[in-house]
């Protein structure tokens, strides 16, 4: 009798602790009546995660392609293009980042720091673009259009990326598929 009584009662506290602990949906809903807001059913820890996931490897790969084979001052069309591409990227990324912060899961790229570093590496990429199109130029020495400044941009952001990226792999949390 002894042992079922034992039994009973590490039953009893073991699924008390289950009972305490809060999961997303809880998380959401506390979140939701936090903030008096309401977050779109796509909304997801894992929804967030594979989106920055997404972005810090097909995202900044196509970055990467366009800065390297297509970039050209002279046309504005593509200038327009990759920032309405940069700015899409960081809206998705700041919803998710919002949800993240609200749901007490953390930040989009782990820490303040990261993600705040990563989010002006785009208002800067997006803001270069920007006065590139409305007419802004460059010369170097020699009299030719220079594109080392928009570049030195893109290459703050995939450094900041990149190096996002290895400290995730150097703690098993990122798997590229």
């Amino acid at each position: 009798m002894k042992k079922y009584a034992f039994i009973a009662i590490l039953f009893t506290a073991m699924s008390s602790q289950f009972t305490f602990a809060c999961d997303e949906s809880c998380a959401r809903e506390k979140a939701q009546t936090e903030h008096n807001a309401k977050f779109p059913s796509y909304l997801t820890w894992k929804f967030c995660e594979n989106t920055a996931t997404d972005f810090m490897t097909s995202a900044v790969n196509s970055l990467k392609s366009y800065q390297n084979k297509h970039l050209s001052t002279k046309y504005k069309g593509p200038m327009k293009n990759i920032r309405n591409f940069v700015n899409q990227r960081k809206e998705w990324l700041l919803e998710c980042d919002g949800y993240l912060q609200a749901t007490s899961k953390g930040r989009i790229f782990t820490d303040d720091k990261t993600t705040k570093a990563i989010f002006a590496s785009m208002d800067t990429i997006s803001g270069e673009l920007k006065a590139l199109i409305a007419g802004s130029t460059y010369t170097s020495d020699d009299g030719s259009n220079d594109n080392s400044v928009i570049n030195d941009k893109f290459e703050a952001l995939f450094t900041r990326v990149d190096n996002h990226k290895n400290l995730l792999h150097l703690r098993g949390k990122l798997v590229v598929r």
